[in-house]
């Protein structure tokens, strides 16, 4: 019964054995999951093989539960023998944390992609698989059993019911005996401890391994090492690996068998009844209650550990839910660079998988209900704006997508809109991410539809829902002060999508009806993975490219959705808060001549004829491709009137210094278009037409002043050749830039543009002499130069 817990450390692939071999194996075996082991006497085989389509939920669920009370009864088996082992004393207890811990070592295997049935591709390269290769999804799950077996992992069954053992094994800690836990028990290299420990050792920490090493000097020298591990912290590490190594990668084969069953819904009805056979089997557990429960008083025990050793000052007051201040920080503790990142990751990955299972329409699942909701809503807040702690971009975008749907229940949803540390925080976190997402690593899978913006998308969203709430305003402006900077890429981040998302949907849109004009459909559609170069192909012929392979018609709409998306929130930040916008010249002149001037010159300029309906008489495919030209106008005049009410000499000079997309006509046309068709209010159109009279006034009176005048070169721009507004020294080159100019570069690159040196906003030196005597040039040949002063700038 105790192999693996003789004193020795356990070794990877003994899972299998411990389960073929051992008596604790032999009871915990007993399962619905395991279909490819069991064949014809499986609970899918006897319960699920056939008619499932015609099954009412009563039925289905009828047979769930008796499967769920035979799954139970070999638990309580199980504890029946554990109990007295666990009473009987130190060394009898030891052996039964050993054997747990000996399984999962033993099938640690399973975490590596090469052991999963999706291939660590997740469901679409499950269906990818299942779509293009002979091998049906009966012979996928033979081959997993066969892997097990070989690699020497657990089946599937055996580790869920291992990890509920393990849970209720925890379930006596409680929050307030988090501070007992030991952030430093990886770094214990006691021989029963190392069993516990097993393969996280060689998991990535959050800490660089120098930080590693001397992070276990520290706890060394502080005592934290001295005293011999207590049972509660032994169990809870095991019960982390565990649900690394046992529950996680069942829960993702779960969450490929719900892919399937709908994908092969009418494509093939087999592989859908063999799918969704094979989903009821395993929701049958890990649906049920009574495992949920367990599961989510073991996730609030480690949401509270963690956010404890990120502040180890604060533990007691996560563990009880008194929390002050703010979880963002750039100190990191010692407690948190020995923690495995995976803790994490498993995390946001089982929320995301319970999430996206749930069957429309029937509410959250129901593990949220047996979640902290504040301790899950400062854990997530605190991965979107910790950069120093969390270093995964695809990580963190992943919680902003998690916290947009938290959102969606008014539990979480009052706590967002109420609480002081989620008010002061969320803005702020979401504004980083946003600008992390940046350096997302793209697979192949991503090469037309770049991730970034599929992550960036939920934040967009999170912040149209916070930003009119006062609290979370006033953070907005807090961070843009504090933070000018980080802000500074944020905006730049926002205007680059916007313009380049609705540029690409509209190029895609003409480049459509050119094919349908000249009669190439067939280059609307996807290529078969057998007509792709065989280079491009798997052993097995399968098209490696296939999910980037979108036809034009879905990367048109894609990205006209992410357009307005992405306009929308650009729209909602300034009537919210034009002021941060404004501060700043180089964002200014980034919004207004590379979004708003180049996107309202594509839609009402020479060009928008491009993108009128094919034909006359012709119905519009604006509909279908999701292009919503009439609110991107609507949108981008109210955004002139937002930022022009906050400084409209400033507003209007800038538009005019934009020689590439300014054009008096062009604005002249928005007006009469969104007068002709009704699109704002009355007040609003008023407004943006006495902005767009004025602003063609002071364009002619510039263009005469400038066609009289000889500008000294000196007062030029040595990039852009305008007048310079804030002239700068860059000490790296001894050039002289207006700031807007370089810190619109910096902002993307973070260099001197004549020499690759590194430069910093706050390396720039101003150059007020210089800038004094292009003030009195410019007011000597009336020429209007906006109200940007030095001390705005720094």
């Amino acid at each position: 019964m105790m192999a693996g817990a003789s004193g020795a450390v356990p070794q990877p692939g003994m899972g299998w054995r411990l389960q073929s071999e051992s008596l604790f194996g032999w009871i915990l075996s007993p399962t619905c999951i395991d279909t490819a082991l069991y064949k014809e006497q499986s609970a899918r085989s006897v319960h699920f093989s056939r008619g499932l389509a015609s099954r009412s939920r009563a039925s289905v669920e009828s047979v769930q539960r008796l499967l769920r009370d035979t799954v139970q009864e070999v638990l309580r088996q199980g504890s029946s023998i554990v109990a007295p082992l666990l009473r009987a004393g130190e060394a009898s207890r030891n052996a039964v944390v050993g054997w747990f811990a000996a399984l999962v070592t033993g099938s640690q295997a399973r975490t590596k992609s090469a052991n999963m049935m999706d291939q660590g591709q997740g469901p679409q390269g499950f269906l990818s698989m299942l779509e293009n290769a002979p091998v049906p999804l009966e012979m996928q799950m033979q081959m997993q059993i066969m892997k097990a077996q070989t690699s020497g992992f657990a089946t599937s069954g055996l580790c869920v019911n291992s990890f509920w053992a393990i849970l209720e094994l925890v379930k006596p800690i409680k929050l307030p005996q988090v501070t007992t836990l030991e952030p430093f028990y990886l770094l214990r290299e006691g021989p029963h401890d190392k069993e516990v420990i097993g393969g996280f050792l060689e998991e990535p920490r959050f800490g660089e391994t120098s930080e590693v090493e001397a992070t276990k000097e520290y706890a060394t020298s502080k005592g934290h090492l001295k005293d011999p591990s207590k049972f509660p912290a032994q169990i809870f590490w095991l019960a982390i690996r565990a649900f690394h190594v046992l529950c996680v990668p069942v829960m993702k084969e779960n969450l490929c068998m719900v892919a399937a069953a709908g994908f092969f819904q009418q494509k093939n009805p087999a592989v859908m009844e063999t799918a969704l056979g094979e989903h009821l089997v395993y929701e049958a557990i890990l649906g049920s209650s009574a495992f949920l429960g367990d599961l989510g008083t073991f996730l609030n025990l480690v949401m509270a550990f963690c956010l404890g050793a990120a502040f180890p000052e604060k533990a007691a007051e996560f563990a009880a839910g008194k929390v002050l201040g703010s979880v963002l920080t750039e100190e990191v503790s010692p407690q948190w660079l020995v923690l495995p990142s995976c803790i994490l990751e498993d995390i946001v990955e089982v929320l995301e998988i319970v999430t996206s299972i749930q069957p429309p329409g029937k509410g959250p699942s129901e593990l949220f209900l047996h979640l902290d909701a504040q301790l899950l809503l400062l854990l997530v807040t605190f991965i979107l704006g910790n950069g120093q702690h969390v270093k995964n971009p695809n990580l963190r975008g992943k919680a902003a997508t998690l916290l947009k749907g938290l959102t969606a229940n008014s539990n979480y949803r009052h706590l967002v809109e109420n609480s002081p540390v989620l008010a002061n925080d969320i803005v702020p976190g979401c504004i980083r991410v946003f600008t992390a997402v940046e350096k997302t690593k793209q697979s192949f899978y991503d090469i037309r539809m770049q991730l970034k913006y599929q992550l960036r998308i939920p934040i967009m969203e999170l912040f149209e829902r916070v930003l009119p709430l006062e609290a979370h305003k006033k953070a907005l402006k807090s961070f843009a002060t504090e933070n000018p900077d980080e802000f500074l890429k944020f905006l730049n981040n926002l205007m680059n999508d916007a313009t380049m998302q609705l540029e690409e949907g509209m190029d895609t849109l003409i480049e459509i009806r050119r094919l349908m004009r000249e009669g190439k459909e067939a280059e609307l559609t996807r290529p078969a993975a057998s007509s792709v170069a065989e280079d491009e192909q798997t052993g097995e012929g399968t098209d490696l490219y296939a999910r980037s392979r979108a036809d034009p018609k879905a990367h048109c709409k894609q990205y006209m959705q992410m357009g307005h998306r992405t306009i929308s929130t650009l729209w909602s930040i300034s009537r919210e808060a034009p002021m941060v916008i404004i501060t700043k010249l180089n964002v200014l002149q980034q919004m207004l001549h590379n979004c708003l001037n180049s996107c309202l010159d594509r839609l009402v300029g020479p060009r928008c004829l491009e993108l009128k309906a094919p034909q006359k008489g012709q119905v519009s495919d604006f509909e279908e491709y999701s292009f919503k030209p009439k609110e991107l106008l609507q949108m981008i005049a109210e955004m002139y009137v937002f930022v022009a009410r906050a400084d409209k000499e400033k507003v209007q000079k800038t538009i005019t210094e934009d020689g590439r997309s300014y054009r008096p006509k062009t604005f002249q046309k928005a007006v009469s278009i969104l007068r002709r068709e009704q699109m704002i209010s009355a007040d609003m159109l008023q407004e943006f037409s006495t902005f767009v009279q004025e602003l063609n006034d002071l364009a002619e009176s510039q263009e005469a002043a400038l066609a009289n005048v000889t500008v000294p070169d000196d007062f030029l721009d040595p990039i852009m050749s305008e007048i310079m507004v804030d002239p700068v020294l860059l000490p790296t080159s001894n050039t002289i830039m207006d700031r807007k100019v370089i810190e619109r570069h910096i902002m993307s690159n973070d260099d001197d543009p004549f020499n690759r040196k590194p430069l910093a906003v706050k390396d720039l030196l101003p150059q007020t002499e210089l800038r004094d005597k292009i003030v009195d040039f410019c007011k000597q040949h009336g020429i209007v130069m906006g109200n940007e002063s030095a001390s705005a700038t720094r």
